[in-house]
C-alpha cells in the first residue's frame, strides 16, 4: 500500500506540472473591432484618422507594446485592429496572473473630418485573466470600473462594451486558436450594433446597446 502511496504523488504532481506548462503556453489573440458615429449616433463612414494602441501594466509608465497608424472606416463606419501573442503580457513568473491596460487614443490627421485638430480622445480598458479550473479565462472593464458584456465559446472570448463613448461602439474578441475567423467578427459586430442606427438617439457618454445575446449561425 504504501509503495502504491509513493508512485501516484509522482505522477500527480507530473499532471498537475504538465497542465500548468500548457496553460503557459497558450498563445492568445485579441481583436477590437469599433464603429464611429457621430453625437447624433449617425456613423462616421469612410473617413480618416489617426490611433494610438498601448498595453502596459497597472501602476506603470514604460508601453509593453505600443503601435500608432492611421486607420480608415469602412461604409459603415467599422474599424479594427489585432494584437497577437497578448498572452505573455498577463505572465507573472509563469502564471496569469496580471492585468494589463489597453489604452485606445484616437486623433485627427490632415484627411480627418468627423473631429478637428485638438478634439482628440481616448478610451481605457483593463483586462484581467481569470485562473478557472485551470481553465484560463478573460474580464474586460473601462477604466471607471464599468465592466464589458461577455460571453464564451469554445476558444473564444466575446465582450461588448455597454457604455461607449458619443463617438464609439466597441467590442473584443480573444482566442488561442488565431486567427478569428470571418464569421466570428460578424457576428461581434451584429451583437454590437443598435438595430436601426437611423432611429438612434444620441447616445452621448450614457448610451446603450439593444437587448440581444450573441449567438453564433448555423
Amino acid at each position: 500500500m504504501k509503495l502504491r502511496k509513493n508512485t501516484l504523488l509522482p505522477l500527480m504532481l507530473i499532471c498537475f506540472i504538465s497542465s500548468g506548462i500548457t496553460l503557459a503556453q497558450t498563445n492568445h489573440e485579441l481583436s477590437f473591432h469599433g464603429i464611429l458615429v457621430d453625437i447624433q449616433g449617425q456613423p462616421i463612414c469612410n473617413d480618416q484618422f489617426d490611433l494610438t494602441i498601448k498595453l502596459l501594466h497597472e501602476s506603470e509608465q514604460e508601453a509593453l507594446y505600443l503601435f500608432r497608424s492611421s486607420f480608415a472606416t469602412d461604409e459603415q463606419g467599422w474599424y479594427g485592429f489585432t494584437i497577437g501573442a497578448i498572452s505573455r503580457y498577463f505572465l507573472d513568473g509563469g502564471e496569469f496572473s496580471k492585468k494589463v491596460l489597453l489604452q485606445i487614443e484616437f486623433l485627427p490627421n490632415e484627411h480627418t473630418k468627423w473631429m478637428e485638430e485638438g478634439d482628440d480622445f481616448s478610451v481605457t480598458y483593463t483586462i484581467h485573466p481569470l485562473l478557472m479550473d485551470q481553465n484560463l479565462e478573460f474580464k474586460i472593464t473601462r477604466m471607471e470600473g464599468s465592466e464589458l458584456v461577455f460571453h464564451s465559446e469554445d476558444h473564444l472570448f466575446a465582450f461588448k462594451d455597454q457604455d461607449p463613448f458619443a463617438y464609439l461602439l466597441g467590442g473584443f474578441l480573444m482566442t488561442d486558436q488565431p486567427p478569428v475567423s470571418h464569421q466570428f467578427i460578424l457576428d461581434l459586430k451584429q451583437w454590437m450594433s443598435p438595430h436601426s442606427m437611423e432611429d438612434a438617439d444620441s447616445r452621448g457618454i450614457k448610451g446603450g446597446f439593444p437587448a440581444g445575446g450573441y449567438h453564433r449561425k448555423k
